[in-house]
Order: C-alpha cells, then structure tokens, then sequence
C-alpha cells in the first residue's frame, strides 16, 4: 500500500517596506538641531549603519556612529549634540561714514552658540557716543560683530592771545573760538 502524505509548503517573502527615522537631538533632549532623515523601503533583517551629520554650531557627542537591523517595529536611530562653548564675537569702534578705527577693536573668546550677547559703546575722547549706546546679537558660527558708529565732537573751542613777539604781553584781548570739530585745523 501507498501512504500518502499531505505536505503544505508555504514561502515568505521579507517584507520590504519598512523604514527608519534617524533623529538629530540636543545633548540630555528631545529637542532637535537638524531635520530628522527618514529612509523608506527597507527590507526586513537588513543592516544599517549611519553616521552623525554636522550640525552648524554644535559638536557631536559620542558615538557618531550607529547601526541597526531592520525590524517589523520602530526602527530609530538617534544622535546627540551639544552647542559649541570656542565662538568668539568683535566690537569695533568706527567713524561715521568714513569706517575709520578710532578704538581699538574688542574681542571675546569663550561664547556658546545661540546665546545672546550685549555690549555697550564706549566713550572716547573727541567723538559723541553713539545715539544706540548698546547692541545685542545671537551667537552663530561666524560673523558675529558688533559696530559702533561715533561722530566728531563739533562743539569744542579754542582760546587765541595775541602776544608781543617773545613776550607774554598782551597787545589785544583773547579771542575765543567756537563750534571747533575735533582734530580739525
């Protein structure tokens, strides 16, 4: 006799439209520096390896580099960041119109990104103080200075006495003499 045997074979196919979200967070945060990347149509049981991207003004905190294995589930990769402290920001001191220095520039090193930072003008001799006497600017990666406009002082006088040649006779009255700008002859 013949035994028959009833034997079912069924196949699978891995699936093949999963995904992975990458995320770009702040150190200790959910909160995000960068666009999260997402890949789509990914097959069940591959392995995937990401790197951290540069974010512009933060540094990457270890690792910088993740893998995974593509699972039915969330699949999420995330890495962390914390913003840059080496930022630096210049305070220059300049005439009106003409971009002249007429004080030593400042500088500050130490500055974290993002942060907001305050100086005021200050006074030098023989100009106004500018009409804004104080500017704040956000910290980014480059390009953080602060300019200060001054004018000519144009209310200063002068004493003129006239003298005998040699002596310090007066031979007419002292003359006084107004509205002088500065470093003007």
């Amino acid at each position: 006799k013949d035994i028959l045997t009833n034997v079912i074979e069924v196949y699978y196919v891995k699936r093949a439209d999963l995904s992975y979200t990458v995320n770009y967070y702040e150190k200790d945060t959910t909160t995000s520096v960068a666009d999260s990347k997402v890949a789509h149509n990914k097959v069940f049981g591959d392995l995937i390896k990401e790197n951290a991207i540069d974010v512009p003004g933060y540094d990457k905190v270890n690792p910088i580099s993740k893998s995974i294995t593509i699972g039915v589930g969330e699949n999420i990769i995330n890495f962390y960041y914390t913003k840059r402290e080496d930022l630096s920001y210049t305070v220059n001191y300049l005439e009106k119109d003409t971009e002249k220095v007429i004080a030593k520039a400042k500088v500050v090193n130490g500055q974290t990104f993002g942060t907001m930072v305050e100086e005021r003008a200050i006074d030098i001799a023989g100009y106004v103080k500018p009409e804004v006497d104080s500017q704040t600017i956000e910290m980014k990666v480059e390009g953080n200075v602060i300019n200060f406009y001054y004018t000519k002082r144009n209310d200063l006088s002068y004493v003129v006495n006239h003298y005998e040649d040699g002596t310090t006779k007066k031979i007419a009255d002292s003359e006084t003499i107004e509205g002088v700008t500065f470093e003007m002859v």
